[in-house]
């Protein structure tokens, strides 16, 4: 596709409309004259719209006076009539053929990576590795080998089942798909017994075979024997399982913070200085210089890489930064506000680190401690997680 937009801007084309009552006898012409009428659409029976080669452009005169069907020029695009029009400004003229040659030889490179089929495995960490590979910003896209890339990811990561690399324009798109989880597959004839894997306060258990060491209330630790692969019977004596049971468990996320009724804040003060910078590949532009005029400022920069279609990126990124001003003023909370403020930093906190989203609300507990002491307060936020814990574990004799 943008080969196919850099000949004809090269070339010259030109937008045109037909009108008259032998629009498909000046189609019909057109074909056997080898004459390309390119995204031909009909507007009404008598009118369609098409793009056509300046160079073809000058032979269809006669096929309209032939047809009797009027030809008009909705827009000239291209080189050559830039050319034209700026034929008095050289360097103007320079500078367009320039930087047609610009695009032309930067969709030879790759200028942006995007990672799709994430759910757990950080962005970041993908684009670390297929980087390391060699699949990287900047590079020739006939000397990527992603098949072998692929091939290597696939290799050295456990938790990836398939990853695929496709270069569309300068765009290349890794698409991972992340390993479940297989269970640890234990011959059931095999003496076991199930340990803990987790931190954790018994909450219900169900025992289908061995004889449970712990009970409901016991904390347990990781490697604590929770069932034990033995059984006795009034006949069968002391005998050697395969334990199983449905084990589940308290886990407990706790954080706690302490701070002053008397805090020192930063409140904004509406004024903003807006500045910005180009890069182009590794080399940056500056528009301003020095920094921010004011004392105390946050500031906030946002990145646009710059493309011509969807998959088509040059190594072109503009970078907007916008300064904040703030000053810093003291305020004192009252005490439910701090512990408002406090909890609801802790609990995102919590929340994000250990992903309780993900667990069914009716096995989450939530509490919070609140302690006020002279100099400020010192509230606690604990999640109680029931979660199935136990792992088996082969008896070796």
């Amino acid at each position: 596709m943008i080969f196919k937009w850099l000949y004809l801007f090269l070339n010259g084309y030109v937008n045109i409309t037909v009108e008259g009552f032998f629009v498909e006898r000046f189609i019909n012409i057109c074909i056997s004259k080898k004459i390309i009428l390119q995204e031909l659409h009909r507007q009404k029976s008598t009118i369609l719209k098409a793009k056509i080669t300046k160079s073809d452009f000058k032979k269809i005169r006669h096929i309209a006076r032939k047809t009797k069907c009027r030809v008009h020029i909705d827009k000239k695009v291209g080189i050559p009539f830039l050319m034209n029009q700026y034929r008095k400004r050289k360097v103007f003229a320079i500078a367009i053929g320039v930087m047609a040659i610009f695009l032309f030889m930067a969709t030879r490179f790759i200028w942006n990576i995007e990672v799709e089929g994430l759910h757990t495995i950080p962005e970041e960490e993908i684009l670390a590795i297929v980087r390391e590979y060699g699949i990287d910003i900047g590079k020739l896209k006939n000397q990527l080998e992603t098949e072998k890339v692929t091939n290597a990811i696939r290799m050295e990561r456990d938790d990836i089942s398939w990853i695929g690399i496709t270069i569309k324009g300068t765009n290349a798109i890794v698409t991972v798909e992340e390993a479940t989880e297989k269970p640890k597959v234990i011959d059931t004839t095999q003496v076991c017994n199930i340990i803990s894997d987790k931190d954790a306060i018994i909450s219900k258990m169900i025992v289908q075979n061995g004889t449970a060491r712990v009970a409901v209330g016991d904390t347990v630790k990781p490697g604590d024997i929770l069932v034990e692969g033995i059984m006795e019977g009034t006949y069968t004596g002391m005998r050697q399982v395969h334990a199983e049971a449905d084990i589940y468990g308290k886990i407990y996320y706790e954080k706690e913070k302490k701070e002053s009724l008397i805090q020192e804040i930063e409140v904004l003060t509406g004024n903003e200085e807006k500045k910005s910078e180009i890069y182009i590949h590794n080399f940056k532009i500056n528009f301003h210089k020095g920094v921010s005029k004011f004392k105390n400022y946050d500031t906030i920069k946002s990145y646009k890489k710059i493309k011509l279609f969807s998959n088509y990126y040059i190594p072109i990124e503009m970078v907007k930064i916008t300064y904040k001003e703030f000053q810093k003023e003291y305020k004192t909370f009252t005490e439910e506000e701090l512990q408002a403020k406090i909890e609801e930093e802790l609990t995102k906190e919590i929340e994000k680190q250990y992903h309780i989203s993900q667990y069914p609300q009716e096995d989450v507990e939530k509490e919070v401690t609140v302690q006020v002491e002279d100099d400020g307060i010192n509230v606690k936020v604990s999640y109680a997680v029931q979660q199935k814990i136990g792992t088996s574990e082969e008896v070796v004799f």
